[in-house]
Formats: structure tokens, C-alpha cells, sequence
């Protein structure tokens, strides 16, 4: 989850600094950076964000290569002694690390016997150390023989003395290399990485990059070269900046964001599988984590009042490791904003390597994800730099419901009018959800209330239990409020144990035909003291409304979450919190 950054360049310095502000994202613990210049390698590193370690360096710092990383703490806790980059015992090498190297405690053993002393807790000291033990001379084969002892997933970038090299070795953790006619760029982003680079390169798993002024070379980790293909990509934009913050943004953009997915699902073609793919599926998975996972929960719910075959949500993370059946009848959809999610990415070369078609469902179609996918679809949501997802959340919705729209079309589990409703009515989500923004002074006001409850339950019913799981999400991400989803049947399951004063629940009731099963469910909590917020376009009693517009019965998850991520919102500033950089989170998450 860690951004990693190295370049060969006359900014190296500079060129660092602002990649690693692109890569916060990625993680903000703590961040470093280590210049050549002349024959010594300058490290400097701290806790906290980017502009503490900008604001710790030397004027003077100079070179032409430079590595940097931005940290999400995985092995040792948070402070300056455990921040990238890291020296090899002799001060020769310096290496930055997004991953998690596996067998670290096997290899830190067998180097402190040796006479090697840490300098952190980290398992990535371990690399720049067997760096240094295995170099006799050669700078690759020290490389090539440091790969081969290491288990597990990584992106190392790596400077020596030696020369004005840069290394990289690659698996399983997202490494894109970049040139231009005099430079060299490694990087864990795409994104970031186009701002300079003429051309690209997405580096396979299990192997080495040898990176300098002349050009891009690559090793598999038997030393001997392998063919990786370069390709142009459009210029990144620098990171926007605004007035306040980016998550209240990202949510005031939802109307647009869903008119565009729309547009962008119809210009690229729509579902865009030959008749003979779409007859023979008899099983649908909806993979993803977090508020990916969530999406497909509530395209799977709606997808089940149009077909008639298993449409599955998973979390990726338990996909990876259970035993879901999978074969030449198994459509997956891989949901990521990113792209790089490592668990959704091991679910999908699962998936292919038993025989199923994966579609990849993102916000960046040049992503890892795209790369070990059958197809790929863009969700047109454009950068998001909140780490709690909002407006990606909405355009997965948008995006997944015109699939599975098409897939029931084409399968002939649902007719031509039915598809068109579907399609037309998303014509009119953007004009209701700016319905909602309108009045958000009155979400602002509800939120003073919710920020001293004790707990937030919240709960629906079909459609509209995935939205409760969502709003549930987006609290605790930025709020720190413990906070569950329930279906609004388990209540008397166990949950009510919990309703008494101090406690709010907050019931999503959109499914007309189920609207006197929530009221019964609200009256309960009700009954028990706790406070009821209800979100519906409906009139239900004992609770306090949160009004939305009426659309198409299908597509109420789209709308229905917005009031949630803005209460979210809300709530978070009114406890003073960090709402677009959370404590303990990352945007992607790169490691399993």
C-alpha cells in the first residue's frame, strides 16, 4: 500500500518530492527520500506526511538520482526510524519497498547472526542488507541473487554507489516504468508516473529493471533478459487542489460522475460479449473489498429480480482462499477503483487460470488489475483523492447495473422495454441526487446530533441492505464511530440487545414492497430508546426523514447513498477529523 518512487533526471529532487504528494494517497505515516550526488547516497527521512519531510531538507540537496516513499505502516509502528529508505549496513545501497516480504524473520535472523545490525522493525531493512552481502563486483547479479531469497509480494526500487543505475525487482506488488529521451521513471502509479514519462511499461511479475539514461533493460530472476512492451499514455494532469476538502468535492460531483458512466458505458459499447460467452454462463461473481465489495452487493441484489442464475458478491480476500467453484461457465466481475488492489488482482489470475472470463470494473484501465483481466471497463468517475470512497462508489453502481442490465437482456431473462426502462431511467439519477445536495444544510444539522452517539446501526432490507453496509463504511472510515450494517430482519436476532439511548440507527426503507417490514423494524429500535434516521422517499413513522426522490425501484442504491456519505462527512468534520486522509488507512491497498 506504500507509494514507491525512483527516477534518473536534472529534477530528481524536485520530481521525488511531487511524486510522492501524488502517491500520499498510498499511505501518509511517514515518507523519505535518498539523493545521489557524486559517490554518496544522502537519506533523509520522517514521521508524518510530505510537506514535514520537504520541510526537513537541506536547501542545497542536489542529484540525478533519487529514490522516495510515502509509507503505510504494515510491519513496526509509526516513527522516523521505520520510514523508507533504508541504507544496506555499508551505506552503499538504499532501497524503498511497497509489499510485504514473507519470510523476513528467517532472513533477518541469518543477517543479525552474521553481524548485521537493524536499524528498524521493519521487513524491508532486509533487502537493502542482503544487497550489500551479495555484491562481489556486480550490481545485477547482487540484485538477481537478493530476488531469489525473497518470499511474498514486492516492488523494491534500488540505488547504489556503484553506478548511476536505478534497480527494481517486481512481484505481485504494482511497478510501472516510464521513460523520455533522457530519463528514467519507476513508480507505483501510472498515473503519477505519466506526468513525465513519453512511454510506459508495466513490469510482469518476477522481474529485475535496470533503469539509466540510455534506456530500460529487463531480467527475469534467472539474471537472463525478458521482452516487456512500452506504450504511449495520455499526460496526467497535476493533483488538483481545492478550498476545503476533497471528499465533500468528490460528493458534490456525484450527479455528474453518474451522468458520465452512463455515457462512457454506452461510447465504449456496452456488456461487448460475443452471444456465445453470454449463453453459456451459469454463474456470476462480483469480486472486490471495502466499498468495491459493497457495490457488488447491491448489483447482485438487483441483478437477482432480473435473472434467474447465481450472481455471487465476494470479498476478494476470501475468494482468493476458499473454494468458489469456477469453470468455463463463471463470469467474474473484478471490481477496484484503483486497479491495484492486490486481493481482487490474485482473484482474478484465479479465476482465468481455472477457466472463468474476468471483466475488470475500474477507474483505471491502465491498472495491474486491467493487465490479468479479459476485459476491462471504465467507470468514467476521473481521480478521486478522498481516501473514503464516494463518487467511484456511485459510478461502480451505475457501470455494474448497465451490465448486468445487457447480460439479462442477452440471456433473455428479461425483454427489450425492461432494458429500456432501466437505461432511460439513469437519465434522471443525476438530477436527483443534485436534489439531495440541495438540501444538505439539513444532513449537516442531523450530524451534530449523530457525531455523541455510542453506536450507529444501520439497516435495510433487499436492495437496500448493501446501502446500509456502504453508509456503515464511510462513518467508521472517517468518523471512528463503531458503526454495523444489519439486514433489518436479524434485528431481533441478537441486535437489540444493543438499542438503548445514546444509540442511533439509520434505516434505508426505498423498497416500496417492503416498507411495513422496515417501519415494523424502526418502530422496534424505537421502542428501545434509540434514535431513528430514516432515508427514504416514503412517509414512515417514529423516525426522523431524510427525504429522496422517487426513481426507477432498480436504481435506489445509486441515490439513497448519497445522504449517507454526506451525514459521514458531516459528522467527521464536527469531531474534527482528517475526513480525506483517515488514521490508519490507505486509498489502495497494494498487499494482501
Amino acid at each position: 500500500m506504500c507509494g514507491i518512487f525512483g527516477t534518473i533526471s536534472d529534477n530528481a529532487v524536485n520530481d521525488t518530492l511531487k511524486a510522492l504528494k501524488c502517491l500520499e494517497y498510498r499511505g501518509y505515516d511517514s515518507a523519505g527520500i535518498a539523493v545521489k550526488n557524486g559517490k554518496d547516497i544522502r537519506l533523509f527521512k520522517t514521521a508524518g506526511r510530505v510537506e514535514n519531510l520537504q520541510a526537513d531538507l537541506p536547501s542545497d540537496l542536489y542529484g540525478c538520482t533519487a529514490i522516495g516513499h510515502t509509507r503505510w505502516a504494515t510491519h513496526g509502528e509509526v516513527c522516523a526510524n521505520n520510514a523508507h529508505p533504508f541504507y544496506s549496513y555499508d551505506r552503499n545501497f538504499a532501497v524503498v519497498h511497497n509489499g510485504i516480504i514473507e519470510n523476513y524473520l528467517s532472513l533477518k535472523y541469518n543477517l543479525t547472526a552474521s553481524g548485521v545490525n537493524f536499524t528498524s522493525q521493519t521487513d524491508s531493512e532486509t533487502v537493502a542488507h542482503l544487497l550489500a552481502k551479495y555484491y562481489e563486483g556486480d550490481v545485477l547479479q547482487a540484485v538477481v541473487s537478493t530476488a531469489n531469497r525473497l518470499q511474498g509480494s514486492f516492488a523494491i526500487v534500488i540505488e547504489s554507489v556503484y553506478d548511476g543505475n536505478l534497480y527494481a525487482v517486481k512481484n505481485k506488488s504494482p511497478l510501472v516504468v516510464g521513460v523520455t529521451d533522457n530519463g528514467a521513471y519507476l513508480c507505483s502509479d501510472i498515473r503519477c508516473i505519466s506526468r513525465w514519462a513519453d512511454k510506459v511499461a508495466v513490469t510482469p511479475d518476477n522481474v529485475i529493471v535496470v533503469a539509466n539514461r540510455s534506456g530500460v533493460k529487463f531480467y527475469g530472476f534467472d539474471g537472463e533478459p525478458v521482452p516487456v512492451k512500452f506504450f504511449s499514455v495520455d499526460k496526467a494532469e497535476e493533483e488538483a487542489s481545492v478550498d476545503g476538502d476533497f471528499m465533500l468535492k468528490e460528493i458534490m460531483e456525484v450527479p455528474d460522475k453518474v451522468r458520465q458512466a452512463k455515457k462512457g458505458y454506452i461510447e465504449c459499447g456496452g456488456l461487448n460479449l460475443p452471444a456465445k460467452t453470454v449463453h453459456r454462463i451459469k454463474r456470476v461473481y462480483l469480486v472486490g473489498c471495502g466499498t468495491a465489495y459493497n457495490s457488488g452487493l447491491e448489483v447482485a441484489a438487483v441483478s437477482r429480480q432480473m435473472m434467474d442464475i447465481d450472481v455471487i458478491p465476494v470479498i476478494a480476500s476470501e475468494f482468493i482462499y476458499d473454494s468458489y467453484p469456477v469453470d468455463s461457465y463463471t463470469l467474474a466481475f473484478l471490481i477496484s477503483q484503483s486497479g491495484e488492489t492486490a486481493d481482487t488482482i490474485r482473484a482474478a489470475e484465479r479465476i482465468r487460470q481455472q477457466g472463468g472470463f474476468t471483466y475488470a470494473v475500474t477507474n483505471t484501465v491502465t491498472s495491474s488489475l486491467s493487465f490479468v483481466c479479459d476485459k476491462v471497463i471504465n467507470i468514467r468517475a476521473d481521480a478521486e483523492y478522498a481516501v473514503a470512497s464516494t463518487k467511484a462508489y456511485n459510478c461502480q453502481l451505475v457501470t455494474l447495473t448497465l451490465l448486468m442490465t445487457d447480460l439479462a437482456y442477452l440471456k433473455g431473462t428479461i425483454g427489450e422495454e425492461t432494458r429500456n426502462k432501466v437505461f432511460d431511467a439513469m437519465d434522471g439519477l443525476g438530477s436527483a441526487i443534485d436534489k439531495i445536495l440541495s438540501d444538505s444544510y439539513e444532513i449537516s444539522r442531523l450530524a451534530e446530533e449523530v457525531k455523541d452517539s455510542s453506536a450507529v446501526f444501520f439497516i435495510g432490507k433487499r436492495a437496500d441492505y448493501p446501502t446500509a453496509c456502504e453508509g456503515s463504511l464511510k462513518l467508521k472510515e472517517i468518523s471512528y464511530i463503531h458503526s454495523e450494517a444489519y439486514p433489518a430482519g436479524e434485528l431481533k436476532h441478537g441486535t437489540l440487545a444493543l438499542m438503548e439511548q445514546g444509540v442511533t440507527v439509520i434505516a434505508i426503507a426505498c423498497d416500496s414492497d417492503l416498507l411495513d417490514k422496515i417501519a415494523s423494524s424502526v418502530s422496534e429500535v424505537a421502542t428501545r430508546k434509540a434514535r431513528v434516521i430514516c432515508v427514504t422517499p416514503y412517509s414512515v413513522d417514529n423516525a426522523t426523514l431524510i427525504k429522496i426522490p422517487v426513481v426507477n425501484r432498480l436504481l435506489y442504491g445509486i441515490v439513497s447513498v448519497v445522504p449517507l456519505q454526506l451525514l459521514s462527512y458531516y459528522v467527521a468534520k464536527r469531531l474534527n477529523r482528517d475526513v480525506d486522509k483517515p488514521r490508519n488507512l490507505a486509498k489502495s491497498v497494494t498487499v494482501e
